[in-house]
């Protein structure tokens, strides 16, 4: 079907077409991606014209339109610097839509969920060049790394769950590993760590892989420790795809192909080790406490998120 005979969206192509400078008429839609979720539903469409394809991607819940032209705010800026990302040309913030050129619909979890066991490392290693060439976009320098302001980010949260203020799932467990964490403030501390630009969620669905590799969905934030933003990445397929392996950046888990690609700073980086660890313990409050109720997604990234505690922490 055509997009401008589509009644769902006739009207804003309409509006994104003529935001763009593009034929109205001529453009063909196929839904190539929807999620559905209880608190998000996003689809993305591909449309072609003649040689010509573009990506139209609507968030149609939650509604929070600040929170969608944030977005959108963080993406125009990251392409007036970086070009491994699609460009966004049109967007309208009320309707929580983006018209982008078109950049592929497999992402790195994707691919990394259908590789073979030797070829993933392959993956990493791309995944890393790419995070390298984005932090290199911006500002980027050494700074004196400072866990005290997760540690007392984690403090509050150990005293709502003791408090019965945040229900967690197996908090006894969790809280014996955020003391161990926090054991490990001083050894981290004062120690120099690399700082750039973030991504500011960067997961393995938000790199897409294709004969390149390309970044979206990025956050408006400051320069931080870009073990912010690995972190993220490392958890992410650590939890839900890693192999069993070597690791001393996240226990268990082989990053080696990573490391490989990004040459910013290295797998010792006080940082990367403090904040994977981190981020272990951020992931697993965020899940329903009641294991009983996980869909069988829940389930899935919960039983990794133990795997890689009982690694990182006993």
């Amino acid at each position: 079907m055509q997009i401008h005979e589509n009644r769902q969206y006739s009207v804003l192509w309409a509006d994104l077409s003529r935001q763009a400078g593009l034929q109205q008429d001529g453009w063909r839609m196929t839904l190539v991606s929807r999620r559905a979720e209880l608190r998000r539903v996003r689809s993305v469409w591909r449309l072609d014209r003649g040689d010509c394809a573009l990506a139209l991607k609507q968030v149609s819940a939650p509604l929070d339109a600040a929170t969608f032209l944030a977005g959108v705010e963080a993406h125009h800026e990251v392409q007036e610097r970086f070009d491994a990302v699609p460009r966004i040309l049109a967007a309208d913030v009320d309707r929580q839509t983006v018209l982008m050129t078109w950049a592929g619909d497999v992402t790195l979890f994707d691919a990394l969920s259908t590789a073979a066991p030797q070829d993933r490392q392959k993956l990493l290693r791309r995944a890393g060049d790419w995070t390298a060439r984005f932090h290199a976009s911006g500002p980027i320098g050494q700074r004196i790394f400072q866990p005290g302001y997760s540690v007392r980010h984690l403090r509050r949260l150990m005293a709502e769950v003791r408090q019965g203020a945040r229900a967690v799932a197996q908090a006894g467990a969790w809280l014996d590993c955020a003391e161990t964490l926090i054991a490990q403030q001083a050894a981290h501390e004062g120690r120099v760590a690399v700082a750039a630009l973030g991504h500011g969620d960067l997961n393995l669905r938000n790199l897409l892989v294709g004969s390149g590799v390309m970044g979206l969905d990025f956050r408006k934030g400051g320069p931080l420790p870009v073990g912010h933003d690995l972190a993220r990445l490392f958890v992410h397929y650590g939890a839900l795809l890693a192999e069993p392996g070597e690791g001393a950046v996240l226990p268990g888990v082989d990053l080696t192909g990573f490391f490989d690609g990004y040459t910013l700073t290295g797998p010792d980086d006080p940082g990367v080790t403090f904040l994977c660890r981190m981020r272990i313990l951020i992931d697993w409050q965020t899940l329903p406490a009641d294991s009983a109720a996980f869909s069988a997604a829940e389930a899935r990234r919960f039983q990794g998120l133990l795997r890689l505690a009982r690694a990182a922490f006993f």
